[in-house]
């Protein structure tokens, strides 16, 4: 495999040459990305809270909640959970002091990829989420508009939402096992259609005209990561990656 540049819109992206729905990078005018495979990670001095996110941070239970950089060959994000059910870490990128932060805009055919690769210590007894949604400090609990990947506790099955205005779309796209790395993509492409890709392979489509793509909301990368027992449990994240085009 290699990397091979291709024009979307106004932008020039980078993308893998076999798998092309993966997007590596973009540049243009109007290009909005998050890339980050952790190698380094901006902490607070003192909490040592990741600085580029706005962070819900639940230890009700025993120990705390962490996000930090872990050893491991290409660097990986770990976040730990306390000992306490629901207990964990809310992320959605972007700190401002008033709460603001929403820059994904899907009212139009503006391209959206999404990526990562996961595994979580207990495929069952957790809850993650990740994609793009809504400011909400609860964004597993209920958010109200979204696109994104979901796992709840008592389950392995990983879905695939969209979600407008609190209605749901709902379809199961993978079955996790514990410590088991998974790469969860998706590419809402210039077509109108959002392509869903598990382990590189294409799983589910879906069309912006459906009543739930959340197209009349700003919205932002969310990656949240909860224990559904009480019992600390950890999620692994090795890539993490968003480009957007407008």
């Amino acid at each position: 495999m290699s990397v091979q540049t291709h024009a979307v819109r106004n932008a020039l992206v980078y993308r893998d040459d076999v798998h092309t729905h993966r997007w590596y990078d973009a540049h243009g005018e109007r290009v909005s990305k998050y890339l980050q495979d952790f190698i380094a990670w901006p902490v607070d001095d003192t909490s040592h809270d990741p600085t580029e996110w706005t962070n819900t941070i639940v230890e009700v239970g025993a120990g705390v909640s962490t996000a930090d950089l872990t050893d491991l060959a290409g660097g990986a994000l770990l976040i730990t959970t306390a000992a306490n059910e629901n207990d964990g870490y809310k992320m959605q990128l972007g700190h401002a002091s008033t709460g603001a932060g929403e820059n994904v805009d899907l009212s139009g055919r503006f391209p959206l990829y999404c990526g990562i690769e996961f595994a979580i210590s207990d495929a069952t007894q957790s809850d993650v989420l990740f994609g793009v949604a809504v400011t909400d400090t609860t964004v597993l609990d209920g958010v109200t508009d979204g696109m994104y990947f979901r796992k709840v506790d008592a389950s392995t099955a990983l879905t695939f939402v969209t979600e407008k205005n609190s209605v749901e779309s709902v379809t199961a796209v993978a079955t996790l096992a514990n410590a088991t790395y998974v790469k969860a993509e998706f590419l809402y492409d210039v077509d109108g259609y959002v392509y869903v890709y598990i382990n590189d392979s294409l799983v589910t489509t879906v069309a912006n005209s459906v009543a739930t793509f959340p197209n009349d909301e700003l919205m932002r990368l969310t990656l949240e990561f909860l224990a559904g027992e009480a019992a600390a449990k950890t999620l692994t994240v090795r890539s993490l990656r968003m480009i957007h085009v407008r």
